[in-house]
């Protein structure tokens, strides 16, 4: 395994083709990375896993301190997509998600055994433990054995497209949902005032800090928990990912500019729904434009023929009320033994 500290150095050469030939996100391009690592408290690591002279999967990651239980910990998760561990592995999905199976489970246990041996070799003792974020049932127990803390955490909402066609997922909702989704889309189109677009988020013109004020006034209105901490995106990592291949941006416009926008991260089998941000209710924002914006994202999903859409975390019981599904993930702290 290579560890690379991504901050202000040049991508490997080798990088961009090994999220492409892998099948992984490209918010793993190394853009991104560079601009997680110069936002983010405590350093940033990504590693690539390595099989031979292919890389097999990439590991993202960051060092800090947990005071609670005076432990340095290397704290791996996605760090951008809420809904997926720190190690990615050829096909881009943990294997608990991906349709068919993804990679074998004897994978993901020999990337934690290397990733451990690499943190061990590096940092030796100033090191004490690994905390493993958004782990799903199918990778849990190759996290158990020795000194290990499991937690379970908030489900990731994932909605299975079994779907011929749109009109038939439609008829699997409850009939006042379905009505009220068709009703929706037919008074937006309708609306002259409101103009809809969706496509590649580079070519969309979006200003990324519009869309970061945006999404980070959203996320407090609607934030009303201590815990978990509200997270918002810094603008930099907006402006990074307008930039990235396979973003889509769809958003809504009035006479005044920008009132609500979405990403999303596509993926020939598991697109993931992003940040969300919209004007408060009043004036230019009209209501259920949340509902419209997922009703248009889960009618594309289909009509392209992806397998999984993943919903994030968020709104657990309005999103189940459109078919998503919540699939149990947990934090896993493991001590780092010598």
């Amino acid at each position: 395994m290579d560890l690379l500290d991504p901050t202000g150095s040049a991508a490997p050469p080798w990088w961009g083709p090994a999220v492409r030939d892998a099948e992984l996100h490209s918010v793993l391009d190394w853009p991104v990375m560079r601009t997680l690592a110069s936002t983010r408290r405590g350093p940033v690591l990504v590693g690539a896993l390595r099989d031979g002279d292919k890389v097999a999967g990439l590991v993202t990651l960051r060092l800090r301190r947990l005071p609670a239980l005076g432990l340095a910990v290397a704290d791996v998760e996605s760090m951008i997509i809420g809904a997926f561990s720190g190690i990615a592995l050829a096909g881009g999905l943990p294997g608990t998600l991906h349709p068919s199976g993804g990679p074998a489970p004897s994978l993901f246990a020999a990337a934690v055994r290397t990733l451990e041996a690499s943190l061990r070799q590096r940092y030796g003792k100033r090191l004490q433990a690994v905390m493993y974020r958004h782990i799903y049932r199918r990778e849990l127990p190759h996290l158990l054995h020795g000194v290990s803390v499991v937690r379970a955490g908030a489900p990731a909402l994932l909605l299975r497209n079994t779907f011929p066609d749109y009109d038939s997922y439609l008829r699997t909702l409850r009939k006042s949902r379905r009505v009220d989704q068709q009703r929706l889309v037919r008074n937006i189109d309708a609306d002259p005032s409101l103009t809809v677009a969706f496509g590649p988020a580079a070519d969309a013109g979006l200003d990324a800090t519009t869309l970061h004020r945006l999404c980070a006034d959203t996320a407090r209105r609607n934030h009303t928990h201590r815990w978990p901490p509200m997270r918002v995106w810094p603008r930099s990592l907006f402006e990074t990912v307008l930039q990235q291949p396979d973003v889509l941006a769809l958003r809504y416009t009035g006479p005044d500019g920008l009132v609500a926008a979405t990403l999303t991260f596509d993926h020939p089998v598991a697109p993931i729904l992003g940040p969300w941000g919209a004007l408060p209710l009043g004036g230019p924002r009209r209501s259920g434009l949340w509902f419209d914006h997922l009703a248009r994202l889960i009618r594309w999903g289909i009509e392209q023929q992806r397998p999984l859409i993943v919903g994030g975390k968020g709104a657990q019981g309005p999103k189940e009320a459109l078919g998503f599904t919540p699939e149990p993930q947990w934090t896993v702290l493991r001590r780092l033994t010598p």
